[in-house]
C-alpha cells in the first residue's frame, strides 16, 4: 500500500506529508468547514502539527498540482504568480488563513504552549528562494503580525515560506511526496 493510501488525512491536493513522527494531526480546513463557520472565518490553514517542541501552523498553495489539468496548468501559475507580484497572495489568503486559524484554535482548543511556526508551502518549483524570503519577510510586516522583533507576543512565533524542494532539504522529519509523480 502507497503511504497516502494508507494515511489520505495527510494529503492536500497532490502533496503526501509525513507526519508519522508529530503528536497530533488536525487537517484545520475540513474543521472550520464541520463547524459551520466558512461564513465567519477565512477558513482555517491547511494543517496544525504538534510536535514535541513545536507546533505548525502550514498553509498550502499548489498551483503545480497533478490534479489541475494540463491545459489549465500554466495559466493557473500564472495567476499565482501575479498574485505573489500583486501581495494579494498575503492580504486575501495566507494572512487571513493565519489569523482565523488562531481564532478557532484558541477557542476550539486552546493552543498549547510551544513555539508556534506559520508555515507556507508554494508548490512551485522554480520559486527562488529569495522570491520565498520576500514572500516571508512581507507577511511578517503585516500589521498584525509584527516581524521576528515584535516583543509584545509571550509566544516564540516564526514566519517560514519553502517551495516543495527546499522543504525537503531542511524538513527532514516531515518529507512531501508529490503523487502525480509516484
Amino acid at each position: 500500500m502507497r503511504p497516502w493510501e494508507a494515511k489520505p488525512e495527510w494529503c492536500e491536493s497532490d502533496l503526501y506529508f509525513d507526519f508519522s513522527q508529530a503528536r497530533q494531526v488536525i487537517k484545520l480546513d475540513d474543521q472550520v468547514a464541520a463547524a459551520g463557520l466558512t461564513h465567519l472565518l477565512k477558513g482555517g490553514v491547511d494543517f496544525v502539527v504538534e510536535w514535541d517542541t513545536q507546533l505548525w501552523l502550514l498553509e498550502i498553495k499548489d498551483p503545480e498540482s497533478g490534479a489541475i489539468p494540463e491545459q489549465h496548468r500554466e495559466k493557473q501559475r500564472q495567476r499565482f504568480l501575479a498574485d505573489i507580484v500583486s501581495q494579494s497572495l498575503i492580504e486575501r489568503h495566507l494572512f487571513p488563513k493565519l489569523r482565523d486559524s488562531l481564532i478557532f484554535l484558541g477557542l476550539e482548543y486552546g493552543i498549547v504552549n510551544k513555539p508556534l511556526r506559520y508555515i507556507t508551502l508554494i508548490g512551485l518549483s522554480d520559486l527562488e528562494p529569495a522570491q520565498l524570503a520576500g514572500l516571508r519577510d512581507r507577511l511578517w510586516r503585516t500589521e498584525w503580525v509584527s516581524g521576528p522583533r515584535y516583543s509584545g507576543w509571550r509566544k516564540s512565533f516564526d514566519v517560514q515560506a519553502f517551495n516543495v524542494d527546499q522543504w525537503n532539504r531542511l524538513m527532514t522529519k516531515c518529507p512531501i511526496l508529490r503523487i502525480s509523480q509516484q
